[in-house]
């Protein structure tokens, strides 16, 4: 059998500190030989429960992002896994997988009611074979990094911060669907993407955003909320594509989310709605061109 080094986490967002996580992992497999491996699950494991919060990124995209640093073992979360004993699930990362190196931060809990520790994997891992790489926590303002932090802070409007703890924008990626198109008539015509249900949408308001269409990328002024000045009844998400002027409807469309401009408004006409919007659109170009990012992939290496 392969012996594997193994990061182990549910990495919910990729972020900075699953980051160091996983490049810890890749180097401990290098400096002994060892293959690579991130053991994760298909599903968040509160789903189990009916307690799954909303995630940073869609499982697909999750389990695409962990592929780049190895081969990743995901079991789907259920309540019969959930019973599993902590030296149950430490014998079989030994024996079934190869684990000679377990390598996880310093809060990973695991078997049945997240009862085993980091403290009780060290003994486990001397009956069973297997070295403890445990690391330390990558601070933020003081605080570890954590995806609850992120969560809390992309519901806040605190978008910045999000991204400073990601080490990369907030996306949400989807097809663009057809709306009510009062955008176009009143001269800024959005996109409607469609969000995937599992993920946390950003407070509502408008945002300074790029988006990604294929291998293009754009500058947009990006409303999330239920455009209350034309009647809206369900979030959504609009970006208003700068210099842009296209049909994409049924379209793949990347929203990165870059800096939170101002709340959401219901204006007393949607003369004044527009007028609004293109003071948006004037205030996303300054901050776009401010910052002068690069492109790059949503899902980070």
């Amino acid at each position: 059998m392969d012996k594997r080094a193994i990061a182990l986490g549910t990495f919910d967002g990729l972020h900075k500190g699953h980051r160091r996580i996983l490049e810890a992992m890749e180097q401990t497999a290098e400096e002994l030989g060892l293959h690579k491996a991130v053991y994760t699950f298909s599903n968040h494991p509160l789903e189990a429960f009916g307690m799954a919060p909303k995630r940073l990124m869609t499982d697909e995209e999750r389990l695409s992002g962990l592929s780049k640093y190895g081969e990743v073992i995901a079991e789907r979360f259920d309540r019969e896994l959930a019973s599993t004993a902590p030296e149950e699930f430490a014998r079989r990362m030994a024996e079934e997988y190869g684990m000679a190196v377990a390598v996880a931060g310093f809060n990973f809990t695991f078997g049945s009611r997240g009862s085993g520790n980091m403290e009780l994997l060290r003994e486990y891992g001397a009956k069973y074979g297997f070295e403890v790489l445990e690391i330390p926590p990558l601070e933020y303002e003081d605080e570890p990094i954590s995806s609850t932090r992120i969560r809390a802070a992309i519901e806040g409007g605190e978008i910045s911060d999000a991204n400073s703890m990601l080490g990369r924008p907030y996306f949400i990626t989807g097809p663009v669907i057809a709306n009510k198109g009062i955008g176009r008539r009143i001269g800024f015509p959005t996109a409607n993407v469609r969000a995937d249900g599992q993920l946390v949408l950003p407070k509502s308001g408008v945002y300074a955003c790029y988006v990604l269409l294929g291998d293009r990328r754009y500058g947009a002024a990006t409303n999330v909320g239920c455009n209350p000045t034309v009647y809206g009844e369900t979030i959504t998400i609009e970006p208003h594509i700068l210099n842009f002027n296209e049909g994409i409807y049924g379209e793949m469309l990347t929203v990165e989310f870059i800096e939170y401009l101002r709340g959401e408004i219901k204006f007393p006409t949607v003369e004044e709605l527009s007028a609004q919007i293109g003071r948006d659109a004037e205030k996303t170009a300054e901050i776009l061109n401010k910052k002068g990012l690069q492109q790059h992939s949503p899902v980070v290496k």
